[in-house]
């Protein structure tokens, strides 16, 4: 199966891909060779997942947990280097690397559960029930939460809020603890609400809120995390986000199904 395809390393390296050949697995190494590699990581706790070949001529995958968190590497058919970063496909413009994590990368029902313990703020009453991860200082998290908030009027679907303040946004752990601890709406914390009430209950929320997530390779905002359990990091268009939630698009009728004469 011919393919005509470049692979990009972002900030790593650029692969030319040519042509897909098999047989599938011997482009992968032998998974003691993979084990060999990783048992040298500096990471207590390491261990390799799966070992796969990709879409793509001497390219192979390895999903690996260091410390809790999974990642992807891949490697040659050697296994005598490691290279860690995002692949696309020049064709699509897809990321490889994303899409292979969020397929992988399930939360468990007990995180689900929970996730909705920690709560800031919820929307909607009925629908889809997503969980939305935001911070008080991201532009694209506002611009996100208005589609949801739309979502949730016309009664599609439900969201609970989870703040994820980032240490790159200077006060931002500040105002997302202090908008728990005082109780504050959504509205509220949007507009840049912020006291100097650190309470116990809200740095608790927010502390257990980014354990849970960073476990699962959250580290930005906005994140989706969908009913089927699976999320998706970065700005989603509601024509996608309808998508994903099966929703009917936006601006169609379902046509009611035929009846048949008893």
């Amino acid at each position: 199966m011919k393919r005509t395809s470049v692979a990009v390393w972002v900030g790593l390296v650029t692969l030319a891909i040519l042509e897909f050949s098999g047989p599938a697995y011997a482009q992968c190494p032998p998974q003691n060779r993979v084990e060999q590699l990783i048992a040298k990581f500096e990471a207590p706790d390491k261990r390799l997942i799966t070992l796969r070949p990709t879409d793509y001529s001497g390219l192979c995958e390895a999903h690996v947990q260091l410390n809790g968190k999974t990642h992807i590497f891949y490697t040659g058919s050697a296994g005598d280097y490691f290279l860690m970063g995002q692949l696309y496909d020049s064709a699509s413009g897809r990321n490889v690397t994303r899409d292979t994590l969020e397929a992988i990368t399930f939360f468990s029902p007990e995180e689900m559960e929970r996730m909705a313990g920690l709560r800031a703020f919820t929307i909607g009453q009925q629908g889809k029930v997503l969980f939305y991860v935001t911070d008080p200082q991201c532009p694209y998290c506002k611009k996100g939460a208005e589609t949801l908030e739309k979502m949730a009027s016309a009664g599609e679907i439900q969201v609970h809020f989870l703040l994820f303040p980032l240490d790159s946004h200077k006060g931002a752990r500040e105002q997302s603890v202090s908008t728990i601890c005082d109780n504050k709406s959504l509205h509220e914390f949007e507009s840049g609400y912020r006291s100097d009430n650190l309470c116990e209950d809200g740095t608790r929320k927010i502390d257990a809120t980014r354990e849970v997530l960073s476990q699962k390779g959250v580290n930005g905002t906005p994140t989706y995390i969908f009913p089927d359990r699976r999320f998706h990091a970065g700005l989603l268009e509601e024509a996608e986000l309808r998508r994903r939630l099966g929703l009917t698009a936006k601006g169609t009728v379902e046509k009611p199904s035929a009846k048949k004469s008893p």
